[in-house]
């Protein structure tokens, strides 16, 4: 990850990157000209296409033609389209250097590093033609350094493998008596975890017939004395029939010995139905996510009914909901399109990175804190939990990294965060299975392990590196 030495290096290679930022520009206007009227008639095409699967097919289908500048077109539409996607940037530095085009290639690469991400490149046959340069070096030396682990992360609770095959996503912890609470997507039951390490069952109310189902999600209450637990009949839920198969409902229950308050199933939203993306506000309140037609609803205290927060139909990957401290904006976790934030009075969303000058899609978990937002972000290389400092609630002043590259990592799942620190699963098991919820072939369940990491891990150290280079662009003229 980024560090003070490497921030001095990059401000040594500054004017060189943008050099080749602006000499970029000319080079593209260049092909454009340069272009033979198939492949313009082509570029037109791309340009306006909007649906991504679509895309991803055609740079597929481009590339083993071999038709390179096809292939460079694709990719750069489909950067342009979700500029957040650091895999679509490392693509499109692939397509550049298989071009030949340096300066392209480097700076699609330059911005993943600066960003604190690493993807491969030495080595890499797709980047053969863009060896031998000191910016390539550098390059592969940034990205090297950015996989080394970063952090002070514990491991405080483990899964035996035995287990792990229940499909442990979500957790909570309760502090009273000392123990993580995991969801079960497979059994649709709560177990625990107590500062033994002793593994049990806690509430196993599960029913095919008339539900709760899978456990899906799973939040504190405001008062931290019950929890709500979202269910859903999905194809990993071992009783998932015809019958129930995209049913949903939602379960309050008691902390203390589990016992059930009360039930929520809403007839009033469209069947079918997936609950996610729970959580708990200020006043109390539960708001949560219901997939099928990507509306956020608020579930009040004391109320039976759900109301209706915000549809919105632009984002189809929400993982997380979280809020500001008087709950005046909800922030939200697209997986694929990065963070947004919904001013709930005026009913305004708004990207929180709107130039598209970082990376914060692969975010599964969200929780504000602090006044700042922390972010699980699975969907990136290295996996990492991120800070992100927040000014006025509305933009993103600057981001760091709390935990990356920690030797239990894999996909990371969801988590908690309690007083100074982040618990989350270190390596949901979820990616081992395919569509119908089944172990596939080859792979085996490992022990699933819960990591501590302080949140404010180096944050002042961060703070000052922001201000030095706030300074270094002021001096260059630099926006």
């Amino acid at each position: 990850m980024p560090t003070l030495k490497h921030t001095k290096t990059m401000n040594k290679l500054l004017p060189l990157v943008l050099i080749l930022l602006s000499t970029n520009l000319f080079a593209q206007a260049l092909d454009n000209n340069q272009l033979s009227a198939s492949d313009k008639d082509f570029q037109q095409e791309v340009m306006r296409a909007n649906h991504i699967p679509q895309l991803l097919q055609v740079a597929e289908g481009t590339l083993k033609k071999g038709e390179l500048k096809r292939h460079q077109i694709v990719w750069q539409r489909l950067a342009t389209l979700q500029p957040n996607n650091p895999q679509f940037q490392y693509e499109l530095a692939k397509a550049h250097a298989l071009m030949d085009e340096k300066t392209g290639s480097y700076n699609a690469l330059v911005k993943l590093q600066n960003a604190g991400l690493s993807y491969e490149v030495d080595g890499v046959d797709s980047f053969k033609n863009i060896k031998g340069t000191k910016v390539y070096d550098y390059i592969v030396n940034g990205m090297a350094d950015n996989a080394a682990h970063y952090g002070e992360g514990q491991v405080v609770a483990t899964v035996d493998d035995s287990f792990s095959g229940m499909l442990f996503e979500n957790m909570v912890y309760d502090k009273n008596k000392e123990r993580f609470l995991l969801a079960s997507i497979r059994s649709g039951e709560i177990y625990q975890i107590d500062q033994n390490n002793t593994f049990s069952p806690f509430i196993s109310d599960a029913n095919p017939e008339k539900g709760p189902w899978g456990a899906v999600d799973m939040v504190l209450s405001k008062d931290k004395k019950s929890i709500w637990v979202a269910s859903a009949s999905m194809p990993q839920y071992n009783g998932v029939s015809e019958q129930n198969l995209g049913s949903a409902m939602i379960s309050h229950y008691r902390l203390d010995k589990g016992e059930l308050i009360k039930r929520y199933q809403f007839d009033d939203i469209k069947s079918p139905q997936l609950i996610t993306a729970l959580h708990v506000g200020a006043e109390g309140g539960l708001y949560f996510l219901n997939v099928f037609n990507q509306t956020i609803y608020q579930l009040k205290p004391d109320s039976d009914q759900p109301e209706k927060v915000m549809q919105i139909p632009g984002l189809k990957a929400i993982k997380a909901i979280t809020s500001n401290a008087d709950e005046s904006y909800l922030y939200v976790a697209d997986f694929e399109k990065g963070l947004f934030v919904i001013d709930v009075a005026s009913q305004k969303v708004g990207s929180m990175d709107p130039k598209g000058e970082r990376f914060f899609t692969g975010i599964s978990d969200l929780f504000y804190a602090d006044g700042d937002l922390i972010g699980i972000q699975s969907g990136v290389s290295p996996a990492r939990v991120m800070r992100f400092d927040l000014a006025q609630g509305l933009i993103i002043k600057m981001s760091f990294p709390i935990e990356a590259s920690h030797k239990d990592f894999a996909t990371l799942g969801n988590g908690t965060v309690i007083g100074d620190s982040v618990y989350y699963v270190a390596n949901s098991q979820w990616s081992k299975m395919d569509m119908g919820g089944n172990l596939i072939e080859g792979e085996s369940w490992q022990p699933v392990k819960i990591i501590r990491s302080p949140i404010d891990y180096r944050m002042q150290e961060h703070m000052e590196n922001q201000k030095r280079m706030e300074e270094i662009k002021k001096k260059r003229g630099i926006k």
